[in-house]
Order: structure tokens, then C-alpha cells, then sequence
């Protein structure tokens, strides 16, 4: 017996069957992509809560590993004033002076044989032996001009709280102990035992690598000490102007993070690769577009020095010192 409808029947079932079959597997990749979805923007999910936990967990303990190794590197950064008194050549004793006064940062990175021992830029610590200056005076067919050139007598290079200080029984006196006026690199010295950081490694043959992370610990503006946060942008690139090796870094710095440290980090270790020299700023502003720093394989010779260089007038004619 026939029965009425029966192939149509058939493929009425089979076509349930293939799209409870087709709702299946959208469920499954539905869940799949909400998984894969989950993972990537931090969801947890069902059966992997346990995982994601020991991920949070690992980063969050690597973060904090490198906030604490921050705060210690901040107490071996300090603000440093330098005073230069200058006067007029050949004006007589007691005419007034003209005085220079520039702040920046110092690092401390050694304590040795009761001194400690700090790095910061030339150009922080040694003012110009003489400056000048330009002066339109009245004359007989009209207005002179007249340069007036002075010499200087004193200099003083001290750490301070910041550049607000105004009490100079508590400043740090330190004094020179080498100098590479190419690098912009100069060592200073103080008696005083200050907070030398451990928390760093101190690879003097680092490279840093494109887009690493990088921090820098100096004081801006002399104001505060500060830790900014950037990437490095181009490592060892040269200057042909200054002939000199620099890291070319994006972040934020100002006038008085020179002689800042910078480190890059890797992982949960913080390595130092520098001292920040210079900013590059946009034309005709002062914002900063990259700071420019001096890689710590360029001047790691200049670590080891300990004592300060004999200057020619102290040394007697045969180059010696006297006795």
C-alpha cells in the first residue's frame, strides 16, 4: 500500500536532521569564538578559571617586582645645582657679578672607599670658563655696540632637595672626579654616604632593542623627582654632527632630566642602559618630540675612575705631583 506524501515525509526528515545538525555546530563555534574572545580581552571562562588566574597572578606579581625595584632606584636619583660667579674683565675687585645657576640629576651608582659615587652630563656640573654678552651703548655717531666678556672666578656643584632650596647648610657639596666633554659625561664624588640602588642590572655592554620598554628616573624642571615611562624608538643611532652613539627614546622628559638614568625593562628586571643628554623638541617649542641618551657602554670606562684628575697647575714640571 502506498501511502500518501511519503517521499516528501522523507526528505521533510532529513532536512530537520541537517539543520538540527547546522545549529549544532554554530553552537560550538559560537562558544569557541567566545573562548578565543574571552582569552584575548581577559574573560574567564568555564574551565580554564584556574589558568587565567596564574597569568593575572604571574604579571601582577612581575608588575609589582618592578614598581619596588623604581622606588629603590628613585632614593639614588637626586637634583643637582651648580652656581658659577663670573666678572667683568678687568673691571676692578668688588664690581658687581654676574652668576649662573642651572640645575639637573645625578645618579648615584657606586659607594667606594668612603666616597659615593654618582654620574650626571658635563654640562650639568661645569659652566663655561667665560661667557658673554652684546650691549648697545650711547656714542658720539650714534648707538655702539659693545661686547662685554666675563671670566669665571667660582663654582659651586651641589645635590639638593630641589630647585625651590633655599637652605645651603644641608646641601651635598660634591667635587669633579672625571669628565668626557664628547659624551657630555661627567663623575662626581661626595663623602656622604647616600642610598646606592641594588635593584638594577648593570650590564655595561647592553643594546637596547626597538620598542622595549623604558623608564626614566631624574627631576624635571629640578621640581620633583619623577619616573616617566616610553619605548625605545631607535637604538645606536649615530650623530654624525656630535660623531657620538645615542639612544633615540619616546618619552616624556624635560630640562632638568639631564644626567637622568634610563633602563629598559626585560621582564621583571630592570637593566640600566644610560644617561639621558639631551631632548629633541618640535620646531620652534618646547615639547618634547624624543630624548636622546647616552648608551652606558659609551662611557662605562668612566665608572671605574675614583679619583679626581690632577690638574696641570698642581702637578710640578716633570708632570708628578709634589710631594
Amino acid at each position: 500500500m502506498r501511502t500518501e506524501g511519503g517521499p516528501n515525509l522523507a526528505k521533510t526528515v532529513e532536512f530537520l536532521v541537517l539543520a538540527k545538525v547546522s545549529e549544532m555546530v554554530k553552537k560550538s563555534l559560537s562558544f569557541l569564538a567566545a573562548a578565543l574572545l574571552a582569552a584575548a580581552i581577559g574573560a574567564p571562562q568555564a574551565g580554564c578559571v584556574s589558568t587565567y588566574a596564574r597569568v593575572i597572578t604571574a604579571v601582577e606579581a612581575r608588575d609589582a617586582h618592578v614598581r619596588d625595584d623604581l622606588d629603590s632606584i628613585v632614593d639614588s636619583v637626586h637634583c643637582v645645582r651648580t652656581v658659577a660667579e663670573y666678572r667683568l674683565d678687568g673691571a676692578p675687585e668688588g664690581a658687581p657679578t654676574e652668576r649662573r645657576v642651572g640645575h639637573g640629576t645625578a645618579f648615584a651608582y657606586a659607594y667606594h672607599d668612603g666616597y659615593t659615587y654618582l654620574v650626571t652630563n658635563a654640562h650639568v656640573v661645569d659652566d663655561p670658563d667665560q661667557i658673554t654678552d652684546v650691549e648697545l651703548v650711547p656714542g658720539p655717531g650714534g648707538l655702539a655696540i659693545v661686547i662685554n666678556t666675563y671670566t669665571k672666578f667660582s663654582e659651586r656643584t651641589a645635590l639638593v632637595a630641589d630647585a625651590n632650596d633655599s637652605n645651603e647648610a644641608d646641601d651635598i657639596v660634591v667635587e669633579e672626579v672625571a669628565k668626557d666633554a664628547e659624551l657630555d659625561i661627567a663623575i662626581v664624588r661626595t663623602p656622604q654616604r647616600l642610598s646606592v640602588s641594588g635593584s638594577y642590572v648593570a650590564d655595561r655592554s647592553i643594546t637596547p632593542h626597538v620598542g622595549e620598554e623604558v623608564y626614566v628616573v631624574g627631576y624635571p624642571r629640578g621640581r620633583f623627582s619623577a619616573v616617566t615611562r616610553g619605548i625605545v624608538s631607535h637604538p645606536d643611532y649615530f650623530d654624525p654632527e656630535d660623531n657620538e652613539h645615542l639612544d633615540v627614546i619616546d618619552i616624556t622628559s624635560t630640562f632638568g632630566n639631564s644626567g637622568s638614568p634610563y633602563f629598559v625593562r626585560r621582564g621583571d628586571q630592570l637593566y640600566w642602559a644610560g644617561i639621558m643628554g639631551q631632548i629633541m623638541t618640535y620646531r620652534n617649542t618646547p615639547v618634547t618630540l624624543f630624548t636622546l641618551g647616552t648608551p652606558i657602554r659609551t662611557f662605562a670606562d668612566l665608572l671605574d675612575r675614583t679619583e679626581p684628575a690632577v690638574e696641570a697647575s698642581d702637578a710640578g714640571a716633570d708632570g708628578c705631583e709634589d710631594d
